[in-house]
């Protein structure tokens, strides 16, 4: 019986540990920041999931001299995990954008050896790969930067996941102002997968290649009309472009008589774009109602104050 005890009074705190371990990552997972590091705090930090999820918070909260701490201490205690060294890449890239241009050129070295060893420790881990993209294609050459290197990347990520590689192939091109070279990436992805048909949108929207957005999104819900997040775009293309109103109108009108998805634009976005639509249609009247109507609903809608600003 004693034993019993005994072997019940030391297991006791370790499952009480592990328990507040998992209630941490929980409450982050919910994004209860700071709910998740006041348990964090009273752990113990030799169990790297602590640091960890301190770093992951102090990032959430801009805080990212703390984050930049935390993992590197990671990578240094723990050199062969990939994704300790692929957020402390992140840490200490959000750091350099808030530093002097001096401060930047010491921080790009340490930046690009932290990407590139995590995609040594973990090939496949396309999100380290993109983040070397990112610096490879935004780093002057003094720093780091290589269009050579970028392009090798995104032949690396079309090995592992061709669809994305194609997209990350387009952001290259973007970023050297090629972009047919970029438009034909994204549509090679969007044949490979379908749901890259929404990243061609975006790229037809930004490029004010309106014409093409309105059949690429009207082509989208035709063939699957599960897939609402078209109709929305289609009353987003109008309300840029200042076209097909009535298309456009409808359009957000369909979408806003259905059950939203978490994570789709919201109801008071939707009526803020129909906002817009009036607005560039010159009836200054109905879109102030549908801005107040989107306020009403998000009071922090800004794009619906902006507009009421305006017309006001």
């Amino acid at each position: 019986m004693k034993k019993i005890l005994v072997l019940l009074l030391l297991w006791g705190p370790c499952y009480s540990y592990a328990q507040s371990t998992a209630e941490a990552k929980k409450l982050y997972q919910a994004n209860k920041l700071e709910e998740a590091k006041e348990v964090l705090l009273a752990l113990d930090d030799s169990d790297k999931d602590v640091p960890y999820f301190l770093g992951r918070i102090a990032f959430d909260q801009r805080e990212f001299k703390k984050s930049v701490s935390y993992f590197e201490d990671l990578s240094d205690d723990y050199p062969n995990v990939a994704d300790y060294h692929y957020w402390y890449g992140n840490a200490l890239g959000r750091q350099a954008q808030e530093s002097s241009v001096f401060r930047q050129g010491l921080l790009a070295p340490k930046i690009k050896n932290a990407y590139e060893k995590a995609v040594a420790l973990d090939p496949k881990n396309i999100d380290a790969h993109l983040s070397l993209i990112e610096f490879y294609t935004l780093a002057p050459g003094i720093m780091g930067g290589s269009w050579e290197k970028a392009e090798e990347t995104a032949e690396v990520i079309k090995s592992i996941d061709p669809a994305q590689g194609h997209t990350a192939m387009a952001t290259v091109w973007i970023r050297q102002e090629e972009y047919d070279k970029a438009e034909k990436e994204y549509q090679q992805a969007m044949q490979l997968n379908s749901q890259y048909a929404f990243t061609l949108g975006y790229f037809y929207q930004g490029r004010k290649s309106f014409d093409k957005a309105f059949d690429l999104f009207q082509k989208v819900y035709a063939e699957d009309t599960t897939k609402i997040g078209a109709l929305y775009q289609i009353g987003r293309t109008s309300a840029f472009s200042g076209t097909n109103s009535e298309l456009g109108i409808a359009s957000l009108e369909n979408y806003l008589s259905k059950e939203l998805p978490p994570n789709f634009p919201s109801p008071s976005a939707a009526w803020m774009r129909m906002a817009m639509i009036y607005e560039k249609k010159g009836d200054d009247q109905k879109a102030v109602e549908l801005y107040t109507k989107s306020l009403a609903l998000d009071e922090n809608m800004e794009e619906s104050k902006k507009g009421l600003e305006r017309l006001r």
